[in-house]
């Protein structure tokens, strides 16, 4: 039995840059659109997302070791998929 595609997924979106902690208007949950897998290529669920001490740097629009966090934009980070 093979389960149907999904056309839909949710997103974490960064959408202002916190001062202090991080409150929950700093960020938005955005429906996006899902595309069919091309060839050679696998669609995975995300199950399970971490949230690490080093992302709440990613918040901040400063030069870092890693790139901070594009407004408006999915948020990315370790994940476990199916």
């Amino acid at each position: 039995m093979s389960a149907a595609l999904p056309t839909s997924s949710r997103e974490w979106h960064l959408v202002a840059r916190p001062h202090g902690w991080p409150k929950a208007e700093d960020f938005a949950l955005r429906e996006a659109a899902v595309a069919a897998p091309a060839e050679g290529r696998i669609l995975v669920r995300n199950k399970y997302f971490s949230v690490d001490p080093y992302m709440r740097g990613r918040m901040n629009d400063v030069k870092s070791y890693t790139p901070p966090f594009k407004l408006d934009h999915p948020m990315d980070g370790g994940a476990v998929g199916e």
